[in-house]
């Protein structure tokens, strides 16, 4: 079923467990509850920055250098997100 062989180790399932519940579980609950005190339209601003904030983490933490794709993409985002925040009206 597998191309490769698949063993069980303690240590990859215990990095499993802190990537779902840590890393998962506690950021979306953070994120939820930040809700309460940011209005939608500034939550959903930054939720649309979290590959911005995956590449620049990726840079600093992985020494990763982005692709030409990868840059313009950022570039789109981060333009969006700033004409939003300065020209869009709240009805």
């Amino acid at each position: 079923m597998f191309p490769f062989q698949f063993q069980f180790q303690l240590d990859n399932f215990l990095l499993l467990v802190l990537l779902g519940v840590l890393f998962t579980g506690v950021s979306h609950v953070m994120f939820i509850q930040g809700l309460k005190s940011v209005n939608v339209q500034k939550a959903s601003i930054i939720a649309c920055l979290e590959p911005v904030y995956g590449i620049i983490a990726a840079v600093f933490i992985l020494a990763e250098i982005p692709s030409l794709r990868e840059g313009v993409g950022i570039l789109i985002i981060l333009c969006m997100a700033i004409y939003v925040s300065f020209y869009s009206t709240v009805e």
